[in-house]
């Protein structure tokens, strides 16, 4: 596919955006339902308070003993391993008992060490013991009994320690007496030299006793005054709950609900098949924005032929110059140019084919075909714009036509089509080629198109085609590989994106160029935009007044007649002259007389004597729906 300008390979920020202004309201339905929640839970779940004690830890003077330096802890006390007896089974069990003893009933141990926590100040040997409550006083006794539990558990356990080493050392002092005791009563009656290697022995004994003796002094006098810690802060009553914290789980639950919100929103964006921004478009199409019309994307807003006073008329003569740059200028080399040179080198140069392909049924395709074919022809280029859609409203009622000869006699009758187009008051420097009856069915995808689309590059600079939306009709299909450019119009919260991504790979197969494509606002539904299954039955049981054939060769509905019986009666169209058709087309005699009284009833005339038409939004969507009634009961 033929792309000067790619698109977007990947998600950037500002399509990030333009998702959260998507799916605004998804997102505050989060953040609500998270707001909800937390407000709930503040209201239902209890209050809990919490108790802090401090107590400080002293060594006990037998480190060796207690292994308090043990650990990754350099100082004298370990107090990650105090930490962990603070927790434990044994402190829990002394602790229920004393809140058994106050009155209360005993708590599990496992619920009172799911209660309890405790932390290590930096740089301190201070151990804070932190008691979780249903009650601001239940908390201060838990938090004070769990200290003092600590400190009896402590004390208990060097006492221990300590009594057992002077036990130990006790009982070996007591056998070396005993030893001794035996030595003197063996060497009493010994000779000389067995009383003094005796007495040798007797010795080093009494030296063992002595060392034993040293050893149990300080042992005994550090059993008697242990002190293993003391509480440096006692607990107090909190005076408020410390869970739940309003402001904290309101704003947890905000940016909670946040996340999900977001979430939702992208899995909501990534699954929507529809396209509902115009940021989302080049990375779905792989081709830039050409004009981009869409304005406030979350409303409905039918758009009008633009004029060059208008910020949209503006940016579809930038789109149309774009256009004019990416196409050859008329005359330069190319491959049209070499067709022609090699058909005819003295003949015209030929035109350059732009197909508008919509992607939905409805106006959009036509508002978009319009805009940018009075755009080229503002430029000061012949251009011509050539309605393939049957559905004739939208593009009436943006240039102020009314139902005319025009594709379809063209491609059925063989009848010329430089005398079936019209000059549009509304944009007199365009010519339109409307599609003709509905009751003929154009073969739009036969080969005869395709040769009136080749005759038509000779009597215009650029031929502006409005296809139908590809998913009711297969004329993008057949017509893609006579295009000299291909623009799909997009319709924000109607377009599929399979729509969209199957055009451009229509295009991309037929090998058409597509440059960007063309993005409008949603638009307001008519009677033509709707399929006729779906329609109402009861439509105004009205009957088209009798339309003779006009000097554009327009017959009414009731004059049709066979083949065979059309040659032998003289049509209007055969009785006016080619000068007369060519002037009615260019509009000039129907603007210059204003009585009527030739009687012609050509389209020119017919839409110059309406003087009251209205180029407003409001009154182009208007004149849309009655042209559409109007059609509907001339069909009924």
């Amino acid at each position: 596919m033929d792309t000067e300008t790619p698109g977007s390979s990947g998600p950037e920020l500002k399509e990030y955006t333009a998702l959260l202004r998507r799916r605004l309201r998804l997102v505050a339905v989060g953040v609500l339902g998270g707001l909800v929640l937390a407000t709930a839970a503040v209201l239902t779940v209890p209050p809990t308070y919490t108790s802090t004690a401090a107590v400080q830890v002293r060594p006990t003077g037998v480190a060796e003993l207690t292994g308090e330096r043990s650990g990754r802890v350099a100082g004298d006390v370990n107090l990650d391993t105090e930490a962990q007896i603070v927790l434990s089974d044994q402190v829990a069990s002394q602790v229920a008992a004393t809140l058994a003893e106050s009155g209360g009933a005993a708590p599990e141990t496992d619920d009172l060490r799911e209660r309890v926590d405790v932390t290590v100040p930096p740089n301190s040997n201070v151990l804070e013991i932190h008691y979780t409550a249903g009650s601001a006083e239940s908390a201060r006794t838990g938090a004070d009994a769990y200290a003092q539990a600590y400190l009896d558990r402590r004390e208990e356990q060097v006492r221990e320690l300590v009594g057992s080493q002077l036990d130990a050392l006790r009982a070996e002092q007591e056998a070396r007496y005993e030893s001794l005791a035996e030595l003197v009563a063996e060497s009493a009656g010994a000779t000389a030299s067995a009383q003094a290697g005796a007495d040798a022995r007797a010795e080093a004994l009494r030296a063992e006793i002595a060392e034993l003796g040293n050893g149990i002094s300080p042992l005994g006098a550090l059993q008697e005054t242990i002190v293993p810690g003391q509480v440096i802060t006692p607990a107090s009553a909190p005076e408020g709950p410390t869970s739940p914290i309003p402001a904290l789980w309101l704003l947890g639950g905000a940016a909670l609900g946040l996340l999900a919100g977001l979430l939702a929103a992208v899995a909501r964006d990534r699954l929507d098949p529809l396209l509902r921004d115009t940021e989302e478009t080049p990375r779905i199409s792989g081709v830039p924005v050409l004009l981009d019309l869409s304005g406030d994307r979350r409303s409905e807003r039918a758009v009008g032929l633009l004029g060059d006073d208008e910020a949209d008329g503006q940016r579809a003569n930038e789109a149309a110059h774009l256009v004019r740059t990416r196409l050859a200028p008329v005359g330069d080399t190319g491959p049209v140019a070499e067709d022609a040179e090699s058909d005819d080198s003295d003949g015209p140069a030929p035109g350059r084919i732009l197909f508008t392909a919509a992607t939905t049924p409805g106006r959009a395709g036509a508002v978009a075909a319009v805009n940018l074919a009075a755009a080229l022809a503002r430029t000061g280029a012949q251009t011509l714009l050539v309605c393939v859609d049957p559905r004739t409203a939208s593009v009436n009622g943006l240039l102020g036509l009314t139902d005319g000869p025009g594709l379809t006699e063209a491609l059925v009758e063989g009848e010329d089509p430089a005398g079936l187009t019209v000059r549009p008051d509304a944009a007199p420097l365009l010519r339109v080629l409307r599609h003709g009856s509905a009751d003929l069915d154009a073969p739009v995808r036969g080969t005869a198109m395709e040769d009136l689309l080749h005759l038509l590059r000779s009597a215009a600079e650029y031929v502006v085609v409005a296809l139908p939306a590809a998913s009711e009709r297969a004329d993008a299909h057949a017509l893609a590989g006579t295009a000299d450019l291909l623009l799909p119009v997009v319709e924000l919260g109607r377009t599929h994106r399979a729509a969209l991504t199957g055009l451009v790979g229509t295009a991309d197969r037929f090998g058409a160029a597509v440059p960007g494509t063309v993005v409008l606002p949603r638009q307001p539904r008519t009677d033509e935009s709707v399929p006729a299954s779906v329609r109402t039955a009861d439509a105004p049981d009205t009957t088209a007044p009798d339309r003779p054939a006009d000097a554009d060769g327009a017959p009414s509905a009731e004059s049709k007649a066979p083949s065979a019986e059309k040659a032998d009666a003289p049509s209007a169209e055969s009785k006016a002259p080619a000068a007369e058709k060519a002037d009615a087309a260019a509009g000039e005699e129907a603007k210059a007389s204003d009585d009527g009284k030739d009687g012609k009833a050509d389209a020119p005339d017919a839409k110059a004597e309406d003087s009251g038409h209205d180029e407003q939004v409001s009154a182009t969507v208007g004149t849309e729906e009655a042209a559409a009634a109007g059609t509907e009961a001339g069909r009924r």
